[in-house]
């Protein structure tokens, strides 16, 4: 069984990547994610553990109402099961950061489950049009026991074709894109 501290390193490494500045912290990200092993990808066989394997349906969309963008998602996962999104403008990636017309062109944060939805809102104003990425992932830690218990405490018991694994943790990953219009 991996324990929570054989990943303290790399979530040290993650949390202290939030105060880097704009363009470092990605490629650390990658650098991280290419050093520790092969990455999964999506699709593949869909195979999993063969005890307990469990699925996970998770869905995200997006709608924009006065100057908000609002992130909905619908899932199978139970209430109070935590997923984690990041949402990016692609004026992030290729204007410097001094150039930025906003300072929220990448955001990131935690929305809970209830009801087999989540939901966040991130504020759009003075965005530029411009293609807008959001990646929606589960079972980043923490999580609620019940959670840890059903899926693993770093997703070891997740299967299906939407599951990918990276630095001996699967998860589940769905992207959403589309194209902003103020």
């Amino acid at each position: 069984m991996i324990h929570l501290a054989a990943f303290y390193p790399v979530l040290h490494i993650i949390g202290s990547m939030l105060t880097m500045p704009w363009r470092v912290g990605p490629m650390v990200l990658l650098l991280l994610a290419a050093a520790c092993g092969p990455a999964g990808g999506i699709g593949g066989d869909g195979a999993g553990p063969a005890d307990g394997a469990a699925t996970v349906q998770l869905e995200v969309t997006h709608r924009s109402e006065w100057r908000q963008l609002w992130i909905e998602g619908a899932t199978d996962l139970p209430d109070g099961a935590y997923v984690n999104y990041r949402v990016t403008h692609e004026a992030s990636r290729t204007l410097p950061v001094e150039e930025w017309p906003a300072d929220n062109l990448m955001a990131s944060g935690r929305a809970a489950v209830q009801d087999n939805t989540f939901w966040t809102r991130i504020n759009t104003f003075r965005w530029p049009r411009g293609e807008v990425r959001i990646v929606v992932q589960f079972p980043l830690p923490p999580q609620p026991d019940e959670v840890m218990v059903r899926y693993g405490e770093f997703g070891e018991r997740l299967a299906g074709d939407n599951v990918t694994e990276r630095a001996g943790m699967r998860a589940v990953e769905v992207e959403h894109v589309f194209e902003h219009r103020p």
